[in-house]
């Protein structure tokens, strides 16, 4: 099918020179046949014409023909394959040389009627009833004194004289096959020679389409089409230079959507998926993206859905905030624009996630709060109480002392919770802090006894379990924290006279526990005692001195060195708090 594809225009020409050859040539031999008849007609014409003369006109009066005009006759037919008919004026058979006894009328032939209407001659070719042959007629009319007395009709086979012309016909088609073959290699060479620039250009063109970024060459030194080679090797060099120049900016800009944080998807007109990049994907929780699904099998919150139905040419831009439930919880700022290009109507959705923004939003607002409310309390009561001992309070000396202790102790709650603040407050780079090395027995023991007033009051006791020669490298401003506070947390929560538990052991890892035996923590509070100002018991909490921010300083910390903190915890049975952190290679600094 190809070849016929590739090669159709010669074989039309060659069909079309066929036909017209095949038609030429039946034309020529019709002209070629008429011809030979004529000059044979002309031949037995002068023939008769000279046997007419030689013909005893008085014979024609008498019938049977007299023996001296059969003789003539049959002499002149003797060495030949002619036949010649003697007929009266009335068309009657006077004497044949084929068949003497033939006799009848034959004034119904074309040739007879011609010479009986007054013709000078007629002729005819035809097939003969009697000889079963096809035979030329040429019949004369005999006249005496310009009055017709007879018909002198010759006849002879078109086998003899148009075999004898049959040579001559042989060499005319000799020559007009050849002279056909000359005209028709002749047309095929100045197709080929149109065609060469195609067969040439085609195959590059076919490889610029099939392969852009591979550029094609014609290799042909051919001053005729020269310029068009030299613009087709131009153009596939551009070709492939613009393409690879595409491949590239398309590679950059999937790339770029691919690692963007924000949300993409287009849709087109018929509401099927272009374009999903894979954070798209996430928040409409997408395992997979395969082009051409449909948006509504694939986008299951309703608000949306709603967005994208509203994007129409008459309001092409719609932007809103969503709180999305499936398939997680998320915050999610949808803008929707509707793209009318030339050949094609788009929807672009942009999603950008505030979960974490709303989120941080409300921690701030509830920080804000909170530590309003925190530094309200102890402000409120030192100026409460010195209000009252300006009023005359202080002269009573006990009055004085109790209201200065209480004071005091507002006063150090209201330091603690500044200095916490600042803690918190601080960048939270390692790279600030240097590490140093520590013995981890004696960091716990000081540490124990600098709340030594609150564990007598409380008659707790503590129970270390640990290498007491433990070495660890660690920044001692975060680990100190928040050793401290987890340390500061079981003494508070503990019940009187109970046992704190501080485990340590070094492998891959630092883990570090401290357990107590006090009111322990529920399931639901354990997912929030890590947020600043959260509290379990929220009054017994404060009247304790704590401040909210103790277990969010361990959690922060415990991520800037690298680590992390786990709580495993029962309501009545107490708490366990466990920090993993990474052992630091000596002598670096951080």
């Amino acid at each position: 099918m190809s070849f016929l594809k590739k090669h159709s225009e010669g074989l039309i020409a060659v069909i079309l020179l066929l036909i017209i050859f095949v038609g030429s040539w039946q034309l020529i031999n019709h002209f070629f046949h008429n011809e030979v008849v004529a000059q044979q007609e002309t031949y037995l014409q002068k023939k008769g014409e000279l046997l007419i003369r030689q013909l005893p006109t008085e014979d024609l009066a008498t019938s049977p023909l007299p023996a001296k005009g059969v003789q003539l006759l049959e002499n002149y037919v003797e060495h030949s394959t002619e036949r010649v008919t003697l007929l009266n004026q009335e068309g009657e058979i006077l004497f044949d040389t084929s068949d003497e006894q033939l006799h009848g009328q034959r004034n119904n032939r074309p040739e007879v009627q011609s010479v009986l209407s007054g013709g000078i001659i007629g002729s005819s070719l035809r097939n003969s009833t009697t000889l079963e042959d096809e035979l030329l007629y040429v019949a004369l009319p005999i006249k005496s004194e310009n009055e017709l007395i007879g018909v002198l009709r010759i006849a002879e086979p078109t086998s003899g004289f148009l075999k004898q012309a049959e040579g001559f016909r042989r060499s005319i088609l000799i020559v007009f096959v050849l002279f056909f073959l000359l005209i028709a290699s002749l047309v095929l060479y100045l197709i080929r020679q149109k065609n060469r620039p195609i067969e040439t250009v085609l195959p590059v063109l076919k490889k610029m389409v099939r392969q852009p970024e591979q550029a094609g060459v014609i290799m042909q030194a051919s001053d005729e089409w020269e310029e068009l080679y030299r613009t087709i090797n131009t153009l596939s060099e551009q070709m492939s230079e613009t393409y690879l120049a595409y491949t590239a900016t398309e590679e950059q800009f999937y790339t770029l959507l691919n690692e963007l944080m924000i949300g993409v998807f287009i849709l087109d007109e018929e509401g099927r998926m272009v374009l999903v990049n894979p954070k798209m994907q996430e928040h409409l929780g997408m395992l997979s993206f395969e082009a051409g699904e449909m948006y509504t099998e694939v986008v299951t919150d309703p608000q949306l859905i709603r967005l994208i139905h509203q994007v129409t040419i008459e309001q092409p831009m719609i932007h809103e905030e969503l709180a999305i439930k499936e398939p997680y919880e998320q915050v999610l700022s949808f803008s929707l624009r509707y793209l009318d290009n030339t050949h094609q109507r788009q929807i672009l959705g942009i999603a950008y996630d505030l979960t974490r923004v709303r989120q941080l939003e409300k921690m701030q607002k509830d920080f804000v709060g909170n530590v309003s409310h925190e530094l309200k309390t102890p402000v409120t009561s030192l100026i409460g109480f010195t209000e009252t001992l300006l009023d005359g309070a202080m002269e009573d000396p006990a009055t004085l002392t109790e209201f200065l202790h209480i004071m005091q102790k507002d006063a150090q709650r209201l330091q603690k919770l500044i200095q916490e603040i600042i803690q918190l407050s601080k960048d939270g780079e390692r790279g600030f802090y240097e590490t140093q090395t520590i013995t981890l027995r004696p960091l716990l023991d000081q540490l124990i006894q600098s709340y030594q007033s609150m564990i007598r009051e409380k008659e707790v006791t503590f129970e270390i379990q640990g290498d007491p020669l433990l070495e660890v490298e660690t920044t001692l401003e975060l680990f100190y924290p928040i050793v401290k506070n987890l340390v500061e947390n079981a003494i508070q929560y503990s019940p009187e006279k109970r046992t704190i538990l501080i485990s340590y052991q070094k492998s891959d890892e630092l883990v570090l526990s401290v357990q107590d035996y006090g009111i322990g923590i529920d399931e639901e509070d354990q997912e929030r005692i890590f947020e600043r100002f959260y509290r379990v018991d929220k009054a017994r909490s404060r009247h304790s001195g704590g401040t909210g921010l103790g277990l969010s300083i361990v959690r922060d910390y415990t991520q800037i060195l690298g680590g992390f903190v786990e709580v495993h915890s029962h309501l009545g049975l107490g708490s366990t708090f466990t920090i993993h952190l990474p052992i630091i290679e000596e002598n670096m600094n951080l």
